[in-house]
């Protein structure tokens, strides 16, 4: 009997954890959904934006750089305390320095990351196009609903996104992202 009554007392503090989940799932939903976007898909418009250039001097903003305005743009998302961006970049920031980007403009969006350690791996990685500064993920999940990195963003001249690709880069996907036009 006292067997029966202890597994009857785990059951009931299982089902109330249970419930105080559920309840604390919806809060979190709520709050979610009005400080993120959804992810942003192939057909949208880019969202406007504008971060502080990584390098200290004004801002790096869209559209004022491309999408929208006649060019076409490639966003790429990273974070120096990324895996898979470390592995990505040398050779993205090369293809994108040898003409691959076809004429794109290109802006990184780096997140969650110090400044320092940014401007590090800026710096050796190669990469010589504006980067924004998005310490808080205000831009990165906010307005394109990333939780992840990294991830590529190609868009067209009118500022319609044409392809959305989520994990590394290669220069070959770059190529394609951007003939995707």
């Amino acid at each position: 009997m006292r067997g029966l009554i202890i597994w009857g007392l785990i059951g009931i503090v299982l089902v109330l954890i249970g419930a105080a989940s559920l309840l604390m799932g919806r809060h979190t939903q709520s709050t979610d959904s009005s400080t993120s976007a959804a992810m942003i898909k192939v057909g949208d418009r880019v969202p406007a934006f504008g971060l502080a250039n990584l390098d200290g001097h004004g801002i790096v903003a869209v559209p004022a750089s491309g999408g929208g305005h006649g060019t076409p743009l490639v966003l790429v998302f990273f974070a120096s305390w990324c895996g898979p961006c470390q592995r990505e970049m040398p050779g993205l920031a090369k293809a994108i320095a040898a003409g691959d980007a076809g004429g794109a403009a290109v802006i990184g969006i780096d997140g969650q990351d110090t400044t320092a350690a940014a401007r590090a791996f800026v710096a050796s990685t190669g990469i010589d196009f504006p980067v924004g500064r998005d310490p808080d993920y205000a831009v990165t999940a906010g307005k394109f609903g990333f939780f992840g990195l990294p991830e590529t963003v190609f868009v067209n001249g009118r500022g319609i996104v044409t392809g959305v690709h989520r994990g590394p880069t290669t220069p070959a996907l770059l190529r394609a992202g951007v003939s995707a036009r």
